[in-house]
């Protein structure tokens, strides 16, 4: 299956062909019909932490640890559209301190701080989503879990609204099949907004699994059991049109480029499957690889749209058509059930970081993508 691409002409959609900054062909086609209204927009973006190498020397001016000058221009880019979520994908500080939750507790104070003070539009609700960077802890070469940071998180969550009141997560004796260690309400939750389910995994989720090789618990796991059974209730729901999955990892690898360990195989393998057998499931949007690309998970027409571009180093050898972009993507769920993509991009600095305004313009919209129905 091919993407669409919508353009909304006074009564018309023109579908027309293009290529993307992903380097996604999109088929020839022309349609005239009045344009379905849109039930749901949200916009997202993950990976805006800067590298270990540039934390020491920017730490008096940026204790947050984020790559500040893209994340304010993101925010307001979005503040300026105003949709009813912004989701934060993951990765928002450096994070993978080997400590007790310390070193996380204070970037994450220092990055909401910052937040606080950026445009928003009053409809727009907030929603962060955890990362690999602030789940685990670097010891030496191995990247391990860190058991104090579900707490951090946790409290953080809580304290500063970044999660809707009304979403519904799993714990140890809620979810017994995914063999759960702690409470992860606040870190892998799903809420309905009218016809759209939202369903936010902990890419990173804290489970009794052990490592082989470390002899500690496994990275890249999620509660696929609790997933599963989550998507069944949103597929037998009337009300529900179209369901929206998100997390920081990626599930496969993207087409256009590659980055760090994706999901466990372990999960994975059934969380696609979950993914590929619940019709109204329309895309699974992450972050992790430092990238924006579109790949297709296998032969079911389900998309995993990567957003990874918030602003930390772009991957070496992402190398798109249009030339290498940060930015965040732009969702629209209509009212037909189908949800329209449109990757709102700027280029790269020659400094990824640099805190010069004029070096960060506004970022500009690309094609609309149609995610059709399966």
């Amino acid at each position: 299956m091919c993407w669409s691409v919508r353009r909304a002409l006074a009564a018309s959609v023109i579908i027309a062909s293009t290529v993307l900054s992903a380097g996604v062909a999109v088929t020839a086609a022309a349609v005239h019909r009045k344009a379905p209204k849109v039930q749901v927009a949200f916009a997202f973006f993950g990976c805006n932490r800067i590298d270990a190498k540039d934390v020491e020397e920017a730490r008096a001016a940026n204790p947050s640890t984020a790559n500040l000058p893209q994340l304010r221009q993101n925010v307001a880019d979005i503040a300026a559209l105003a949709p009813d979520y912004l989701f934060f994908g993951g990765d928002l500080v450096m994070g993978y301190a080997d400590d007790k939750g310390e070193g996380l507790q204070q970037q994450l104070g220092a990055w909401v701080d910052v937040v606080k003070t950026l445009p928003r539009s009053p409809k727009t609700r907030f929603v962060v989503i955890a990362g690999n960077h602030e789940m685990n802890r670097k010891s030496g070469e191995l990247k391990l879990p860190n058991a104090a940071n579900d707490g951090v998180w946790t409290k953080f969550v809580k304290a500063n609204g970044l999660a809707p009141s009304d979403a519904k997560g799993p714990d140890q004796n809620s979810s017994p099949r995914d063999h759960l260690i702690d409470d992860q309400r606040a870190l892998s939750f799903s809420f309905n907004r009218g016809p759209v389910h939202f369903v936010v995994l902990n890419t990173d989720t804290r489970v009794s699994t052990k490592d082989a090789q470390t002899g500690e618990t496994k990275i890249g796991m999620i509660p696929v059991h609790w997933l599963s059974v989550d998507l069944d209730a949103a597929e037998k729901n009337e009300k529900i049109k179209a369901v929206i999955v998100m997390g920081h990892r990626n599930v496969v690898d993207p087409d256009s480029a590659k980055g760090d360990a994706p999901i466990d195989p372990e999960c994975a393998v059934p969380m696609i499957k979950a993914l590929q057998s619940h019709a109204k499931v329309r895309a699974y949007v992450c972050a992790h690889v430092h990238a924006f690309d579109i790949t297709t998970i296998g032969d079911s027409g389900l998309r995993q749209v990567t957003f990874g571009n918030g602003g930390s180093k772009l991957e070496k050898g992402w190398n798109p058509p249009r030339g290498r972009t940060f930015g965040f993507g732009y969702f629209k769920v209509y009212e037909d059930g189908t949800v329209g993509v449109i990757p709102y991009l700027r280029p790269e600095p020659k400094d990824y970081m640099d805190a010069r305004p004029e070096e960060v313009p506004p970022a500009k919209p690309e094609t609309e993508l149609i995610v059709p129905t399966r």
